[in-house]
């Protein structure tokens, strides 16, 4: 009788999980929390497309952006965790909206079992040609001396965060204006309709060379390789400050072990081939591999990081 129950149990354990034993067998789908266009979704779908190869079957792209990432997060929480569904995100969904706002209708670490870490996107800070400083002493000396007239454009939570703490840590008043995508960002930053902006490098790199904005500084605490003469906020005197938008990928909670243990290397696969790395540099990115467990510790410190530079900025979004 004993044996019987046993035969029963594994069989009713392999009919709910019934594509286990041959994972991956059908598409699998990749939810990213913004919209198509943007670092983010550029660096998911060079991804998708090797880890397609890599694991033999495709890995599609369903972008849900809208309200700082929130949108795609919620939908990723909430797919059926079969191991045939994961999250492609950045730190604003899993560490800084947990600090923004007063209540989320998810929890980045009890809906998600942490798969990997990727990397981060370096941010530099650009403004419009036509604000009157070279360097970005002489930008912060400006804003100091001429309160309310200068604006900076912001669309997610890293971005504002790190445009209200450069603001706080220099004393300046000025005007920051919310939009909804990267796109619509840079367009008023290179019409001159705002004065400066924090960027992905994806971003800022290509306008800088063609001189449709002045990049002025990084914002990481060391300068990135792709724009090495550009002092970081650190060295013009802003102690500490140290941001940058990281990514990582995730699953949903119960999404069974062999389905993240599979994704787990198919991407420590996929960020240690040259040509991959090669082609994200192309997009101003850093891969910064990391198993799950690495993911998950560092997960937990950006939250805790994120709460205090929050507080510390006085941001608030209701």
């Amino acid at each position: 009788m004993r044996l019987l129950g046993f035969i029963i149990s594994a069989v009713m354990a392999l009919a709910a999980h019934p594509t286990l034993a041959a994972w991956p067998e059908r598409p699998i789908t990749a939810i990213v929390p913004f919209a198509a266009g943007g670092g983010t979704d550029g660096v998911a779908r060079i991804l998708a497309e090797h880890l397609g190869r890599n694991l033999g079957q495709p890995v599609v792209i369903e972008n849900r952006g809208g309200a700082n990432g929130n949108i795609g997060a919620v939908a990723a929480a909430r797919a059926r965790p079969d191991g045939y569904s994961f999250f492609f995100t950045t730190g604003t969904t899993q560490a800084i909206n947990p600090a923004l706002y007063r209540s989320l209708p998810y929890d980045p670490l009890r809906d998600f079992t942490p798969v990997g870490r990727i990397g981060v996107f370096p941010l530099m800070l650009a403004v419009h040609p036509s604000v009157k400083a070279e360097t970005i002493g002489a930008f912060i000396t400006t804003l100091k001396a001429e309160p309310g007239k200068f604006s900076f454009g912001h669309w997610s939570a890293v971005y504002l965060a790190a445009g209200k703490s450069f603001v706080r840590q220099i004393g300046a008043e000025v005007l920051d204006v919310p939009y909804r995508s990267s796109a619509n960002t840079m367009t008023d930053l290179v019409a001159g309709r705002i004065s400066f902006a924090i960027v992905d490098l994806t971003i800022g790199i290509p306008l800088a060379r063609g001189n449709e904005v002045r990049a002025l500084a990084v914002t990481g605490a060391q300068r990135s390789a792709l724009l090495p003469n550009l002092p970081t906020l650190q060295e013009a005197g802003l102690a500490g400050y140290d941001i940058a938008a990281w990514m990582g990928v995730y699953a949903p909670t119960n999404t069974p072990a062999e389905a993240v243990r599979g994704m787990e290397a198919a991407l420590a696969r996929v960020l240690a081939d040259r040509a991959v790395v090669e082609r994200l540099s192309t997009l101003g990115f850093e891969p910064m591999p990391g198993n799950a467990a690495e993911l998950a510790r560092f997960n937990a410190t950006e939250i805790t990081r994120w709460q205090a530079l929050i507080t510390a900025a006085e941001i608030k979004v209701e």
